[in-house]
């Protein structure tokens, strides 16, 4: 079923409907699951839920014509509060949720979610990449999350409990969000490209931007994880086109290490100038490759795959590993450790070299000379 066109999380749209009914709806959240299954679309539709002045919150079906809902559609609701990382910082900043220096808890998200809501009814804030939240930031937030303003709610949004600190974890109420179905998936993309192909002056202008290939969206749903986001990623031809060398590359132990890491490097480039889409591109090379790993843990623990494919290219690659399934375990584990590294804004390059050089010890069997994650994170930031 859908509410409000979110799929896939019926069981947490019931949750909140006997929350509100019994009046024991929380003040503070914390929606974790990976990203792309709508965890922020699905805070976004609460919200509008809980701000409708004309249905009430226990329905579950704001009505969208009141002044409330028509301003929230606007994107100019008064008592709707966000905030994310900006994609030049590492951590989502201080001054975001309590203002500048010299102005401290005069202005940011915690003191707007101070103030009565305009419309009498509550005040709600959504943090975005609360997964970036450091030290600072968290223990900026610790009084609003001991003692939360009357008629608030606030929402973090991260990908896992486990990646927020014990201050934040420890005072919200998470509500785990599961992947979605592969065929949800695929109908999700399936509306994507046909919404691409109207044949409106807009439309024309952004055709084929999320899905070039409609032809490919049996193909990369299986490989989606359950996210749209990453299965938008896979739509991208050129990297459909490059996984099956890479993947096969990662499978015969890397003997091609050098001329690997020119085709990586070069697959960067030709995404264009803009640095953000780089980091996409290599992003997913880095998610791909630690999937692999975890198949091949998998594999290496007794677990043979239905897909042929996935199963002669596992068999190929265990027949050259020389580790145990730990080791291609901790390869996945570090290679996830590089997309972090990643999103930090570290220098692509070398991250590049020294992930492959990485792998290169593994394939070989040698784990003595790990360079450890502390050391790496220093020295590439």
């Amino acid at each position: 079923m859908s509410w409000l066109g979110i799929e896939g999380h019926d069981a947490l749209v019931e949750r909140f409907r006997t929350a509100l009914s019994q009046r024991r709806l929380a003040s503070t959240f914390l929606f974790v699951g990976p990203g792309g299954i709508g965890k922020r679309q699905f805070a976004l539709r609460f919200a509008q839920t809980l701000l409708c002045l004309d249905h009430a919150p226990e329905q579950m079906n704001p009505c969208g014509v009141c002044e409330s809902c028509r301003q929230f559609l606007a994107g100019t609701h008064p008592d709707l509060l966000q905030v994310s990382k900006p994609i030049d910082r590492a951590f989502l900043p201080i001054d975001l949720l309590i203002g500048e220096k010299g102005n401290r808890m005069r202005e940011g998200l915690c003191f707007e979610l101070s103030r009565a809501p305009f419309y009498r009814k509550r005040k709600i804030a959504i943090i975005d990449d609360a997964d970036y939240l450091n030290l600072e930031g968290a223990n900026a937030l610790l009084k609003t999350l001991e003692e939360p303003p009357d008629r608030s709610v606030l929402i973090l949004i991260g990908t896992s409990a486990a990646r927020q600190l014990p201050t934040i974890r420890s005072r919200c109420q998470i509500l785990p969000f599961r992947p979605l179905e592969i065929s949800v998936v695929e109908a999700i993309l399936h509306k994507i490209a046909a919404s691409e192909e109207e044949p409106s002056a807009k439309n024309r202008k952004r055709k084929s931007v999320l899905i070039p290939d409609p032809g490919l969206i049996p193909k990369i749903a299986p490989y989606s994880e359950g996210s749209i986001s990453r299965a938008l990623d896979l739509a991208d031809p050129e990297i459909w086109i490059f996984r099956r060398d890479f993947l096969q590359q990662l499978a015969n132990g890397l003997r091609e290490r050098l001329e690997l890491g020119d085709k990586i490097a070069a697959l960067i480039k030709a995404s264009g100038d803009a640095g953000a889409v780089k980091r996409k591109r290599f992003r997913v090379l880095l998610e791909l490759a630690a999937d692999f790993y975890a198949r091949l843990a998998a594999f290496l623990s007794g677990v043979t795959p239905d897909d042929e494919n996935w199963r002669a290219l596992l068999e190929l690659a265990a027949a050259k590993w020389k580790l145990d399934a730990e080791g291609a375990a901790f390869a996945a584990t570090r290679t996830l450790d590089r997309v972090e590294l990643l999103e930090r804004n570290v220098n692509m390059s070398l991250l590049l070299d020294a992930w492959l050089d990485e792998l290169m010890l593994f394939a070989q069997g040698d784990t003595r000379r790990m360079t450890p994650s502390e050391w790496t994170l220093k020295s590439l930031l």
